[in-house]
């Protein structure tokens, strides 16, 4: 259950939150280990991949690279309510099938646990992520989003979160992918409740393709690469935005178990939780 979400690193303990710098630091302790890759025995700095590579880029005003600092560090805080990833996860294969049924080619897909929940582990050692569908006929990786149906006018009228283009267009371009396609579909706010019922013949799906522009992305993929060599040469991160990193800090305030659980009450409380 979600509100049974454990934490295993402290303020005081793991890292410091320096207000009058603005930045967190890393233990010495708890740096050594993922620099050395000891945390749990075997874990180091988590990869840049999804939603961080529009962090590090900062594609747009919302966009934080201390938010995919902390994410790399195993500070972050985790998915407070999973129904928008649960829907995601579940709706995914459907559209994976109107896809197929409407172009006649068969999608190829990738397990995440064949993968470690990474494709490119074994391909790149800073970006990370597993693409939703390849058609190898069409060299065409495809990047499926669901989302709320008030996004749809929004992107007709103002285009694809650049976050989104950023992370299908590395994606593709590690891969060798000539082209990408990001394919979406809009759910109503019932739609969230029980996902495996999802009505996709009576809700919009929308596909988007683009050509890859492999200037742009290798430019991209060198930002991010040095982003992240950077940042994981030393125990100081970027500095943190008071407005837009304002949840964050605050699930990354308490001192121990007993300041956590009575920050846990309260999101629960406020909903943040669900």
């Amino acid at each position: 259950m979600n509100n049974e979400i454990k934490r295993h690193f402290y303020n005081g303990v793991d890292y410091k939150i320096d207000k009058k710098n603005k930045i967190v630091k890393l233990m010495p302790s708890f740096f050594d280990k993922i620099k050395n890759k000891k945390l749990w025995g075997k874990f180091g700095f988590k990869k840049i991949g999804g939603s961080s590579i529009g962090d590090v880029l900062l594609v747009d005003q919302y966009k934080s690279q201390f938010m995919a600092y902390c994410r790399m560090t195993w500070i972050g805080i985790p998915i407070l309510d999973r129904k928008y990833v649960d829907a995601g996860t579940i709706i995914e294969p459907k559209v994976i099938e109107v896809i197929e049924k409407i172009t006649n080619k068969k999608i190829q897909t990738f397990d995440p646990y064949d993968y470690q929940f990474d494709y490119f582990k074994n391909k790149d050692d800073v970006v990370g992520g597993l693409p939703d569908g390849y058609i190898k006929e069409d060299n065409l990786v495809i990047e499926i989003k669901t989302t709320n149906e008030k996004n749809f006018e929004k992107w007709q009228k103002y285009g694809i979160p650049q976050a989104y283009h950023k992370q299908s267009q590395l994606y593709s371009y590690l891969m060798g992918a000539k082209k990408y396609s990001i394919v979406a579909t809009f759910l109503k706010n019932e739609d969230y409740k029980d996902p495996s019922q999802y009505p996709i013949e009576k809700r919009k799906v929308k596909n988007w393709t683009f050509n890859v522009d492999f200037l742009q992305a290798k430019d991209d993929i060198k930002k991010v690469k040095d982003w992240y060599y950077k940042f994981t040469s030393f125990n100081i991160s970027p500095k943190y935005n008071e407005v837009l990193d304002a949840e964050l800090l605050e699930w990354l305030e308490p001192h121990n178990s007993e300041e956590w659980e009575k920050l846990r009450k309260k999101w629960i409380e406020e909903g943040k939780i669900n």
